[in-house]
């Protein structure tokens, strides 16, 4: 995470950059030791700065209430624009988010930039095979429907680029795109493979993400004529490369001594 940390700096420093995730980012194992491990991964993903990830499997097996307590902790938005919180009595997270990146900072605020709309949505098969209890606590709407009702209100908003969090396969993923006008970028959260996959549907460009500490998929955009153009890059060979970030080589350090402490073994396995 330190190395990803400090890839993510550079990318800072060059040019704006956000930080998204598409679900399944959450180990829903139970245990002292799971506890301890997440504890690190997510003020790691605060240090880090993400600016919102969607709910996939994983997610909503980890537990409702620790969910929403630790990402508030870790400061990023959580999104689902298809689960429905019965508990709650609204969407398990927001349905949409509306991130506002580049511009020159005034006295007044920030002037100019481009305005990016972020939803999410899940396949109900990924998450109603969960347990049989799930209809119990959600309703999994529809993800076309969804899709449909998010992008017309973020454009609604005058969001310059809309990205959809997909955690639905990557076949469906590309059937999200083909299927709904007005989505620039789809990135594919549920994985069926281990190579990073990039594909073009119309005008909008398909991404998986990248796999936990193997590879990270960087998604370029830059407007051309009032468009956005969008390139995809493997990442991962160059964070690897990279001198961990030194405040996150110190929370690893502090994690490692921890683990000694408690007698604690592989406990960062599969984070």
């Amino acid at each position: 995470m330190a190395r990803w940390a400090s890839l993510i700096n550079k990318r800072r420093t060059q040019h704006p950059a956000i930080l998204l995730d598409a679900g399944g980012f959450c180990n829903p194992a139970q245990g002292s030791k799971a506890a301890f491990n997440l504890d690190y991964f997510f003020e790691g993903m605060r240090m880090i700065g993400y600016a919102a990830a969607g709910i996939g499997a994983d997610e909503i097996r980890f537990g409702r209430k620790r969910l929403l307590e630790r990402v508030d902790r870790a400061g990023f938005e959580l999104l689902s624009a298809n689960i429905y919180d019965k508990r709650g009595g609204a969407m398990l997270g927001t349905k949409y988010t509306v991130i506002k990146a580049g511009g020159k900072k005034t006295l007044i605020g920030t002037k100019g930039g481009v305005k990016i709309g972020v939803f999410s949505v899940a396949l109900p098969l990924f998450i109603h095979e969960i347990d049989p209890n799930i209809p119990l606590y959600y309703d999994v709407l529809d993800p076309r429907i969804a899709a449909l009702e998010a992008v017309s209100v973020l454009k609604g908003k005058g969001c310059d680029l809309i990205v959809a969090l997909s955690y639905q396969g990557w076949s469906k993923s590309l059937a999200l795109a083909e299927s709904i006008d007005g989505i620039d970028i789809v990135i594919n959260g549920r994985r069926e493979h281990n190579q990073p996959t990039g594909e073009k549907v119309g005008r909008t460009t398909v991404v998986d993400t990248g796999i936990r500490r193997i590879s990270l998929t960087e998604v370029f955009v830059e407007w051309t004529g009032g468009s956005p153009r969008v390139r995809v890059r493997e990442s991962g060979p160059e964070a690897k490369r990279m001198k961990g970030r030194d405040d996150l080589v110190e929370l690893e350090k502090k994690y490692e001594l921890e683990l000694k402490a408690r007698g604690i073994k592989d406990a960062r396995e599969g984070s």
